[in-house]
């Protein structure tokens, strides 16, 4: 009885260095795999696209195509200059067969965004393009980052 309270700090000690429950930016969280986060950065690179750089490339009249994968409602209320009206909604959300989308180009880059960062659609059809063979790189933001700069649009 005389080592109880010993036993009973080392196991608060031991139970509380088990515990796995973490919270997102815990400094106590399992460590990522920090290689595996310097290729998913170095690629990060080459398969998105800043607004600014959009904007860039139109200015310099570079050959590129901007498809914009909102719903066609949202498409009409607004849209960057030029960009073409590829919805998700009828395309079966890019999760279908199609391999031929005859609205993009194959001899230079199709720019692709959707709502913003969290919605996913401009992320999926990236890849969907991109399976079928499409140079493609995704608009980080989607529209409302390139709202937020105040870059001009168009209905």
């Amino acid at each position: 009885m005389k080592h109880f309270p010993t036993f009973c700090a080392l196991t608060v000690l031991a139970l509380s260095a088990c515990d796995t429950t973490t919270t997102p930016g815990d400094a106590t969280a399992k460590m990522q795999n920090t290689r595996a986060a310097a290729r998913y950065f170095e690629n990060g690179a080459n398969f998105t696209i800043a607004p600014i750089d959009v904007k860039a490339a139109l200015e310099k009249n570079q050959k590129i195509t901007i498809v914009d994968v909102r719903a066609t409602i949202d498409y009409k209320a607004g849209h960057i200059p030029g960009a073409l009206d590829i919805p998700y909604d009828q395309w079966d959300h890019f999760e279908g067969n199609q391999t031929h989308f005859p609205a993009l180009r194959k001899d230079g880059f199709n720019y692709v965004y959707g709502y913003d960062a969290a919605d996913g659609s401009g992320q999926k059809a990236a890849r969907k393009f991109a399976a079928a063979g499409y140079p493609v790189k995704e608009m980080r933001g989607g529209f409302q980052a390139w709202k937020d700069h105040n870059y001009p649009t168009e209905q």
